[in-house]
């Protein structure tokens, strides 16, 4: 349905999709109405349906873009020939930036994923599966390598989880930085996966 946009429909897209992420991570998916959305972007009912076509089209495509970015960047980390804590290090770096710079629409990716239904539920989750599991080949292959100690699926989800929930504190603009938020994680992830 958005192929062949015009470049102002495309920003105006853009700017829905932003607006939505932020109101979808300060107030809930649920708990924002179209007709909210529609004021605060400035357009009517029938103009904003132009743009989208619901409210779920919009959770999905945030939800989506960032987990495949995700996805996509863990799965070229996760092959190449560097030691398992460089790769590590790569991950936890991009994530903490990417939260960082998009922290509305990561809380909206990681908090209301649920409330996707059917076919887009199943393949968003599937996206997250695939971004855990290019974490999970790093940590195997550091056990095989014996420089971390042997895969943990629960250690897994706990690294994960101190990562993801910065959502929930972090200030982009704070006295602590992402760069040396994700520093201090990737030290003590590195140090949790330690022989």
């Amino acid at each position: 349905m958005h192929k062949n946009k015009t470049p102002a429909e495309a920003s105006q897209r853009e700017r829905i999709l932003k607006t939505a992420a932020q109101l979808f991570a300060a107030r809930g998916f649920h708990a924002v109405g179209i007709a909210e959305l529609g004021d605060a972007v400035s357009l009517g009912r029938g103009a904003l349906y132009h743009h989208i076509r619901s409210k779920e089209d919009l959770l999905y495509d945030i939800s989506r873009e960032y987990i495949v970015d995700l996805a996509a960047h863990a799965a070229e980390v996760a092959r190449s020939e560097l030691p398992p804590a460089e790769r590590l290090v790569l991950l936890g770096d991009y994530l903490m930036l990417k939260i960082a710079s998009h922290q509305a629409e990561l809380t909206v990716c990681f908090r209301e994923v649920q409330s996707l239904t059917g076919e887009r539920h199943r393949e968003v989750m599937a996206l997250h599966a695939r971004y855990e599991g290019a974490w999970k080949s790093i940590l195997v292959d550091g056990e095989r390598q014996g420089v971390f100690r042997p895969y943990d699926a629960i250690v897994l989800k706990g690294l994960l989880g101190m990562y993801f929930y910065s959502y929930l504190w972090l200030k982009p603009s704070g006295r602590v930085g992402p760069r040396q938020i994700a520093e201090r994680f990737n030290s003590m992830a590195l140090r949790a996966l330690a022989v």
